[in-house]
């Protein structure tokens, strides 16, 4: 089953809670894709799954998500068991696209929607600007649908596209669809910035 805003909601309750009666460890989950633009009533449609970027640890440090650890994995499969979801709903495949999680800008990692699911589950979503950011890496790394629709659905303006592809120029060595960036910039109602990146 997908995940909608209700459900979607009821999963991190209810693993929380699981995680709490087991008296497992506490986990920060740092939380990117559709499910964060949900989370934070930017999109409405559903999503396949959690993409967890990150794991922080209770002081804020963090760390890359892949893999989950066990007991984590054990309480996200009775979840899924619970309220009929995938079992893969819960994912940590995004942070094997930033192996180096220090190469995103400080404000990114402020501006954080942090929320507590009891005591033993936090959850910080990705902010709106960061979003950006994540959307147009994706959309000049991979050629998917989602990441163009979700970028539109953010509604980025000049100044905030900019920011966020010189960050991807600056930062990520090699890009699939580079060549993209004229288009995308003119689907975003953007075309006076292709000349800066020209060359």
């Amino acid at each position: 089953m997908s995940l909608h805003q209700q459900n979607l909601e009821a999963a991190f309750v209810l693993l929380g809670q699981l995680l709490t009666s087991r008296k497992s460890a506490g986990f920060w989950l740092v939380v990117c894709g559709g499910s964060a633009l949900l989370a934070q009533e930017i999109i409405s449609r559903a999503t396949e799954d959690v993409d967890i970027l990150a794991v922080r640890d209770w002081d804020g440090t963090v760390n890359q998500a892949f893999p989950l650890p066990d007991v984590l994995k054990i309480a996200a499969a009775d979840v899924a068991d619970e309220l009929h979801l995938g079992g893969n709903w819960l994912n940590s495949g995004a942070s094997m696209h930033f192996p180096d999680l220090s190469l995103l800008p400080a404000s990114f990692w402020k501006n954080l929607d942090t929320r507590d699911y009891g005591h033993h589950l936090k959850i910080s979503f990705v902010s709106r600007e960061g979003q950006i950011l994540l959307k147009t890496y994706a959309i000049l790394n991979r050629a998917k649908t989602r990441d163009l629709e979700d970028l539109n659905s953010l509604l980025p303006n000049s100044s905030e596209i900019e920011i966020a592809v010189r960050w991807v120029l600056s930062n990520i060595a090699t890009l699939s669809h580079r060549d993209k960036l004229p288009e995308l910039l003119t689907h975003l109602g953007h075309a006076q910035l292709i000349s800066i990146f020209q060359g």
